[in-house]
């Protein structure tokens, strides 16, 4: 597959992502990821124990340390959540929670759930919507041209074949 999308010059090439593609990214080997993100020993427990498969995933683990009302910053936090990890065999919940954070903080600002992305007037205003959503049901209704250059719903519109 990688073979043939080289053949045809097909790349990921996202202009603008919507905050749900970025959570639906993968988190292992993200192309938005700094040299050294990734830690074997550490990210071991997030695959295997936490089962962290995408961005949502480390945002929703991460969130952990932003809930101080439940959570003690320490390795014997006796919270619901940090009980439940720790008798699925997980020894540092907080330290997990901890490596999510950091694994988020080195992505690429374009790829990065915790950035909002420029504003560019491009996209349609919410009554404009609201009008093209009413002239879709018309059979003879006028659409407006949403120029938006945001991708916001499948991460397959974000592929690009480039010729020359």
């Amino acid at each position: 597959m990688l073979k043939t999308a080289r053949t045809h010059n097909v790349s990921f090439a996202p202009i603008k992502l919507s905050k749900d593609l970025k959570d639906q990214m993968p988190a292992w080997l993200h192309l938005g990821a700094q040299p050294r993100t990734y830690n074997k020993s550490k990210d071991k427990c997030l695959q295997t124990l936490h089962d962290v498969k995408s961005v949502k995933d480390l945002r929703n683990l991460a969130g952990k340390l932003t809930d101080t009302n439940t959570h003690n910053v320490s390795a014997t936090c006796p919270c619901d959540s940090c009980t439940t990890d720790r008798l699925a065999g997980c020894k540092n919940p907080i330290r997990c929670a901890q490596v999510a954070q950091k694994i988020l903080n080195n992505l690429n600002p374009t790829y990065n759930p915790n950035t909002s992305p420029k504003k560019d007037n491009l996209t349609l205003t919410h009554r404009r919507e609201e009008k093209n959503s009413q002239a879709r049901t018309q059979i003879d209704g006028e659409i407006t041209f949403d120029p938006s250059i945001t991708s916001k719903n499948h991460v397959s519109e974000c592929f690009r074949i480039f010729v020359n």
